[in-house]
């Protein structure tokens, strides 16, 4: 079994193993130390672990299995302009993941994803999924495909998300093989794995700022600018 050595960087005093892909229950890092990280300019590292032999492999969540617009270290959401307060229909300004892609080497298996945000263990509401499930059915008649599409579209929205204060958020997205999620683990609710399966996660930082801006809020991937 080998894994990918570090690469040197300049930021690599910032990366810790707070993102480090979890199985079988282990402890998942806290929110605060991704906000931490954040805030001092840290590239925010994701878990692009090398595919290694196991009784269910991982599925693989890369950059290159996210759009540009969602790759920057921090999302910047500015929820409503003075504008946007004033016209009919009010309007205010939502990040939206899209376009995003697993891989996964058995095109057979079928897979399960789940959003969180700001997931805390000592805060049970934060541990349940924050949109319902979308489930990636496996492929029998393509045994080369091996990348999935994420078809349902996560939309972050401050009054939705329970995001009742300014600064940084996190969104997470953890995906792994349908059926291999422990629902009954009390030490990580909703996103443990039974023994054996592991899972694949992407963190997305989010500097959300609830105060009015002149004008619209910006509607530019991910920010759209929604009216109703």
């Amino acid at each position: 079994m080998s894994r990918r050595e570090p690469s040197s960087h300049p930021l690599a005093a910032c990366r810790r193993p707070f993102f480090r892909r979890f199985a079988r229950g282990a402890a998942l890092a806290s929110t605060w130390g991704v906000l931490v990280c954040a805030q001092a300019g840290c590239l925010i590292p994701q878990t692009v672990d090398a595919i290694v032999a196991s009784p269910h492999v991982p599925p693989q969540i890369g950059p290159e299995n996210i759009p540009d617009y969602l790759q920057p270290r921090v999302l910047t959401l500015y929820q409503q302009g003075a504008s946007d307060v004033t016209s009919s229909p009010p309007c205010h300004c939502q990040l939206e993941f899209d376009r995003i892609t697993v891989d996964e080497q058995d095109s057979t298996v079928t897979l399960e994803a789940r959003w969180f945000v700001d997931y805390d263990t000592s805060n049970p509401p934060s541990t349940r999924p924050a949109a319902p499930s979308e489930i990636l059915l496996g492929n029998f008649e393509d045994v080369t495909q091996t990348r999935r599409d994420l078809t349902n579209v996560f939309k972050f929205d401050a009054a939705t998300a329970g995001a009742g204060s300014s600064g940084l958020h996190v969104v997470e997205l953890v995906i792994a093989e349908n059926g291999g999620f422990d629902d009954a683990s009390p030490s990580l609710p909703n996103r443990a794995m039974k023994q054996g399966y592991a899972s694949a996660s992407y963190k997305f930082v989010i500097d959300l700022h609830l105060e009015q801006i002149s004008g619209n809020c910006p509607s530019t991937p991910p920010s759209l600018r929604v009216c109703q």
